[in-house]
C-alpha cells in the first residue's frame, strides 16, 4: 500500500497541471473522456462561528479515483480555515467515482465571499493512472440574511454504495 501512495505522490508532485482544463487539453486523452467535476459547498450561518463545508469530486464512467486530497487556496478575510489541506484519509465517502471530504471554517465576522480550493486526484482508467486537478469554488454567506441567499452551487446527492 505504501508503494501506491509513493507513486501517487510522485505523480502529483511531478506533473500536476495548473488548471483542470489544461489536464483535459490532451495530456491524457483516454482519461479525460466524460464528465468530471468538483463541487465545494458551505452551510449558510446567521452569525459568526463554525461553518461546515464539504468538497465533492466526480469522475466519468470507467474511471476511478485511487487517491485524492483537497487544498484550500483562498478564503475571504472574515473566514479562517481550521486546516489548509484535507487528506485522503479524511474523505468521508470514497467510492470509485466519487469522493467527499468534510471540513470546517471559522467565521470571525459577518460577510460573504468565495472559498477557493483545488482537489488533487489520481484517476485511473483500466491500468493507466494519471494525476488530475479540479478547481473548487464555494460561496459562503454569514449574517442575518445568509439563509435567504441561495448558494451558487448545490452538490448533488452521492450514492455512497452502502
Amino acid at each position: 500500500m505504501r508503494g501506491i501512495a509513493r507513486v501517487a505522490a510522485f505523480c502529483l508532485i511531478g506533473s500536476l497541471p495548473a488548471r483542470a482544463d489544461v489536464a483535459d487539453a490532451g495530456i491524457a486523452p483516454s482519461l479525460s473522456a466524460g464528465p468530471h467535476e468538483g463541487v465545494l459547498a458551505c452551510e449558510a450561518a446567521t452569525r459568526p462561528g463554525r461553518v461546515r463545508c464539504e468538497a465533492r469530486v466526480y469522475v466519468a464512467n470507467g474511471e476511478s479515483i485511487t487517491w485524492g486530497d483537497v487544498v484550500l487556496l483562498e478564503t475571504p478575510p472574515f473566514l479562517v480555515p481550521l486546516r489548509g489541506r484535507v487528506g485522503p484519509h479524511d474523505a468521508t465517502v470514497r467510492t470509485p467515482m466519487t469522493w467527499r471530504w468534510e471540513f470546517a471554517l471559522v467565521a470571525r465576522a459577518t460577510g460573504d465571499g468565495d472559498v477557493v480550493g483545488r482537489a488533487r486526484l489520481v484517476v485511473c482508467r483500466e491500468k493507466t493512472c494519471q494525476p488530475r486537478e479540479l478547481p473548487l469554488v464555494g460561496h459562503v454567506a454569514i449574517g442575518p440574511d445568509a439563509s435567504s441567499s441561495p448558494p451558487r452551487s448545490a452538490p448533488a446527492p452521492i450514492d455512497a454504495g452502502l
